[in-house]
């Protein structure tokens, strides 16, 4: 007798492209990392494991053309933070995907599992929403949301709150802890200044060579 397979559930992966970076002095997303931008690393990493992906971003399509992707800006409004782009993202989701994953852009080093672990953590959960930990440090904002989850965010932002944990905590999201390296490296390693980008060049220039 033939065992059914588990049903495939589509995701949408939302790149969030939309901060002014100004610890990095600007243009964040187009810095390289080992040879690669910044964004064109998540891309791929989003691309992996989502069917559709997006870039989250108040600064037009033309800025990043070269990537071939829909871009969605902020909702209601721009100058939402984070939790707009997330907003956004949500309203702009297509008919047959529900879960949206967002992946920040100067979060390069993503799990390769991370979208099917949080789907299933927060489906088990009855949840609409489920967020990364690794490390003892929370990672609020790689995270997997349900399009239901749309007018808790709406709301919040309504009321001038913009903090991201709070519709996770509204919502009853659980907390995804990853363990793992990812070929030798931290896992959600945040790029916020030149002096992080040296460092995570350098550390991805000794995980090739350790892998040679």
């Amino acid at each position: 007798m033939n065992t059914p397979q588990s049903q495939h559930v589509p995701t949408l992966g939302l790149i969030l492209a939309g901060g002014d970076a100004r610890r990095m002095g600007g243009d964040k997303a187009f810095r390289e990392v080992g040879g690669k931008s910044l964004i064109g690393r998540v891309i791929d990493v989003a691309q992996a494991q989502c069917d559709q992906v997006m870039i989250s971003s108040n600064a037009g399509a033309e800025a990043f053309a070269d990537y071939g992707l829909p871009v969605v800006g902020d909702a209601p409004k721009p100058g939402q933070g984070p939790l707009g782009g997330i907003l956004g993202g949500l309203k702009a989701l297509p008919d047959g995907i529900d879960w949206l994953v967002t992946f920040p852009v100067d979060c390069p080093i993503v799990p390769l599992d991370m979208v099917e672990r949080l789907r299933t953590a927060a489906e088990d959960a009855g949840a609409k929403a489920a967020f990364a930990s690794h490390a003892d440090r929370d990672h609020y904002l790689s995270s997997i949301w349900h399009r239901d989850a749309a007018p808790v965010i709406a709301d919040l932002l309504a009321s001038d709150d913009r903090r991201v944990r709070g519709p996770l905590q509204a919502l009853g999201a659980p907390r995804v802890v990853f363990e793992d390296k990812v070929s030798g490296l931290e896992p959600f390693t945040n790029v916020n200044t030149p002096d992080d980008l040296k460092l995570i060049n350098s550390a991805l220039a000794s995980a090739v060579s350790t892998r040679d």
